[in-house]
């Protein structure tokens, strides 16, 4: 998984994708599904999930795609993974912060505009480079 995720996501956003649409559909490969189903899942959840800027749908998207490709044991009856999955989605969200320097859409939007050199598909673009990092199991 070199930089085909962040190349894809740059791509779907600048075509007018909004950023978890651009995030989850640059995974569809690795999710087998389809890039119209991805689209419709992930349109409510943009801009700070529904609009509102508050917590950044990427980290909840990195959450769900490694819960699903690696951590969840998907046992209905008795699952057992479930802290797996939250030290695993704790990893991600920390690192997303540490190098964003939010977690909250609004704080990131607004320092977007501090620095003239950085948008929201940079964001998106951090964002699948660490997945793809913890994919790797680097």
């Amino acid at each position: 998984m070199n930089d085909k995720h962040q190349h894809s996501a740059k791509r779907l956003h600048q075509n007018g994708y909004n950023c978890a649409q651009a995030f989850l559909c640059s995974y569809k490969d690795e999710l087998f599904m389809d890039e119209k189903t991805l689209f419709r899942l992930a349109e409510g959840i943009g801009r700070g999930v529904a609009g509102l800027e508050e917590m950044c749908c990427i980290p909840i998207l990195m959450t769900m795609i490694i819960s699903y490709l690696e951590t969840s044991d998907g046992n209905l009856k008795v699952p057992q993974s479930k802290l797996k999955s939250y030290a695993c989605a704790k990893c991600l969200a920390m690192d997303f912060k540490e190098k964003i320097g939010s977690l909250k859409c609004q704080d990131i939007l607004e320092e977007n505009k501090k620095r003239n050199n950085r948008c929201c598909t940079d964001v998106i673009q951090i964002g699948t480079k660490i997945l793809d990092e913890c994919l790797k199991g680097e």
